[in-house]
């Protein structure tokens, strides 16, 4: 590629609630640590659906129009003058965080709440730092996780919510031979299924109120599954003193966390991986006392993105059942649209010109 004949690319920017336009955007200057990198695939994930709804993400806010996406592969068609380990032709998954490596959580070997992080795709700095919806973009070079360029760039778009999913596991402990609740079977939830599945659990057992969802999340490792409107079954459970060792609540709802306490043994865990919005929550927090139910809670990764993309390119976690749809870039507000549509997709991706 000859960068200095091209001066455009085009992306996916959001001007607002419902307002994302595929358009020309200016090529950023290569650099000389960084790459730049020929998209092949980027997921829509929940936070983009809210930036794409409602122009905010929590308490990150629209400011200024941005590009999105922060799941993303892609191939290598230029390096910096500094770049060693990565060179023109190279297949790599990106991590979206870039730490600071120097505030109070990075010392603490928890990058993941560094904070001074960039994270792609996020109006979470100002200005934002346009993400990889894009059909080009640069990044420094230490986001990069070199692949085998043979792995397809579909199965590397889901490196970054598997890399959540590994992180709520480790941050549960051993799983070998316990019993798992997973409260919600969306994109998360199904990898935290695979994922405990590698590691060895025993019961793996995916609460959802959808039966579309529930049938992916057998298809992802999960050895049964509960209706979570059969309140009769959950309410016996209970009564019965619990069936999990270890319960992950990964829908966002509360109700779902709810279950999670109700349904975990004494002596149990609790992990809350979903962004339960509400800041009244009504758990039965008696339960969690007199049972002696651990409440942990995890937010994104730490540490685990590489061997995450790693497990995929092995085959030890395969993403194919929850790769519900796939749509070019240039098509994003359709991708956008199918992509609410809860009763038959849970992840779609955007193929980009090396996908």
């Amino acid at each position: 590629m000859n960068s200095q004949s091209i001066t455009t690319t085009m992306g996916a920017v959001l001007y607002g609630a419902e307002d994302l336009r595929y358009q020309s955007l200016p090529v950023e200057a290569l650099e000389p640590g960084a790459v730049r990198i020929r998209l092949g695939a980027a997921g829509i994930c929940g936070s983009d659906q809210h930036y794409f709804r409602h122009g905010r993400m929590g308490p990150f806010v629209l400011k200024t129009p941005f590009a999105l996406g922060h799941e993303m592969s892609g191939d290598v068609i230029e390096a910096g003058g500094e770049v060693k380990d990565l060179a023109v032709g190279d297949r790599v998954v990106i991590d979206p965080a870039l730490t600071c490596g120097h505030c109070a959580g990075c010392r603490a070997g928890r990058a993941n709440l560094c904070a001074n992080v960039q994270f792609m795709g996020s109006a979470s700095h100002d200005p934002h730092l346009h993400g990889g919806y894009r059909d080009s973009f640069t990044v420094s070079a230490v986001r990069c996780v070199k692949v085998p360029v043979a792995t397809p760039h579909n199965i590397l778009a889901v490196t970054e919510p598997l890399s959540v999913a590994v992180h709520a596991v480790e941050r549960a402990g051993p799983l070998l031979g316990r019993s798992v609740l997973i409260t919600g079977g969306g994109t998360i939830g199904s990898l935290i299924a695979a994922t405990a599945k590698a590691a060895g659990a025993a019961r793996i057992c995916v609460s959802d109120p959808s039966t579309f969802r529930r049938s992916i999340a057998l298809q992802m490792g999960a050895t049964d599954v509960i209706d979570a409107n059969d309140r009769a079954v959950i309410d016996a459970m209970d009564a019965a003193g619990g069936e999990f060792d270890i319960g992950f609540e990964a829908s966002g709802h509360t109700a779902a966390f709810n279950d999670v306490i109700r349904l975990v043994l004494r002596g149990g865990k609790a992990v809350l991986v979903g962004m339960i919005s509400s800041q009244e929550c009504a758990v039965p927090f008696n339960q969690m006392t007199t049972r002696e139910i651990d409440l942990i809670s995890t937010f994104r990764q730490n540490g685990v993105f590489a061997r995450s993309a790693h497990m995929l390119v092995s085959g030890a976690v395969d993403p194919r059942p929850i790769l519900t749809g796939a749509f070019e870039l240039a098509d994003v507000q359709a991708a956008f649209n199918a992509s609410f549509n809860s009763e038959r997709h849970l992840k779609v991706l955007l193929n980009g010109p090396a996908g």
